[in-house]
């Protein structure tokens, strides 16, 4: 994969980008769309990923620790074994059983916002 660490990727338009492996880290994709992106394995530790537009696409295996999901769409986006510590679910609309499993997994605070992974997530 490629690596993408600290860039700025605003302007980018990543709808059904192969990210595979990619490195993200720290990296700027607020208001990003990467609908249906293939994104396995990709590293999004500490990234702002503000109302980025995650849907349908595939995360099985990313690191989304210590990144910023506040107001993200993720609609039938899939999240398996991934690294979510530390990361920020703040108004991110989640289905009850993706809630679920991100809940059983979630740990941590976000050192950005101070938000607790669980409390962003609405875990009970």
């Amino acid at each position: 994969g490629k690596n993408l660490t600290g860039q700025d990727l605003r302007k980018l338009k990543l709808t059904k980008a192969n990210l595979r492996q990619t490195n993200l880290t720290g990296a700027n994709l607020e208001g990003v769309s990467l609908f249906g992106s293939l994104s396995e394995g990709a590293v999004f530790k500490g990234a702002n990923l503000r109302n980025a537009d995650l849907e349908s696409g595939n995360y099985e295996d990313a690191d989304f620790s210590d990144a910023i999901l506040e107001g993200a769409f993720v609609n039938n986006a899939q999240f398996v074994r991934v690294n979510i510590k530390g990361s920020d679910w703040t108004d991110v609309v989640l289905r009850k059983d993706i809630q679920k499993a991100l809940c059983a997994i979630a740990d941590g605070v976000n050192p950005t916002t101070g938000v607790s992974t669980r409390e962003s997530l609405m875990c009970p």
